[in-house]
């Protein structure tokens, strides 16, 4: 399993565009802070390039398709890698892997945002978060979205389902049971940031974290 963590990097337009699909392209042109659009390019072209490394062609050759659920992959009833792509506030995370995949990244929000958010969990994942020391909520509350987010991402579903509708807190004995089949681990971050992936397997897959910008050609 290869994770990246990827900011911004200084890519013209030309140089970053180009490698994108036509629905790529005009994503990024509806972001309207440069910032946005500089981390959406990076993420993206990275993820071309990375997937490129893996099929053994060019970055505009990569062919990305929509599931049923709107979720992207690569076409075909069996891909020879899977991969996720997540993005907040400055910093993107991809995950590639042999076996469907979900990975996603947050910044630590505001006490506001997690009472806004969090009655939207499992109920025994909000026993979890309300038993939390005040000042540890924030934290906590971001590493439960990302496991719920990496998790519904990797069964192709997105927030289309219900928080609640899974256990993906910390466990113990008279926790719900999680997923079926899945395992959901914390993947490396930067300070400020939470992150997740979920991976469709109970074996243990070895992790390799890479950081961008830097080309992922030659690593």
């Amino acid at each position: 399993m290869d994770l990246w963590l990827v900011r911004p990097d200084r890519l013209s337009d030309r140089d970053g565009l180009a490698a994108l699909d036509e629905n790529e392209r005009r994503r990024a042109e509806s972001f309207r802070r440069p910032a946005d659009r500089a981390l959406y390019v990076s993420a993206h072209l990275a993820l071309r390039r990375l997937l490129a490394a893996h099929l053994g062609s060019t970055p505009q050759e990569v062919r990305i398709v929509r599931d049923r659920g709107g979720r992207p992959i690569l076409p075909g009833d069996s891909p020879p890698v899977h991969f996720s792509l997540s993005h907040s506030a400055g910093l993107a995370l991809l995950g590639v892997a042999p076996v469907p995949i979900g990975v996603d990244v947050q910044r630590i929000p505001s006490l506001s945002t997690v009472d806004l958010c969090s009655p939207r969990f499992h109920p025994a994942e909000q026993a979890e978060l309300a038993a939390r020391p005040r000042s540890a909520r924030a934290r906590y509350f971001t590493w439960l979205w990302t496991r719920k987010e990496a998790y519904l991402k990797g069964i192709g579903v997105g927030l289309r389902r219900s928080l609640a509708a899974d256990y993906l807190g910390a466990g113990g004995p008279a926790a719900p049971a999680g997923p079926a089949g899945w395992t959901v681990a914390d993947a490396p971050c930067e300070d400020h940031y939470a992150a997740s992936v979920a991976l469709l397997t109970r074996a243990s897959l070895p992790v390799t974290l890479r950081r961008l910008p830097r080309s992922v050609d030659h690593d």
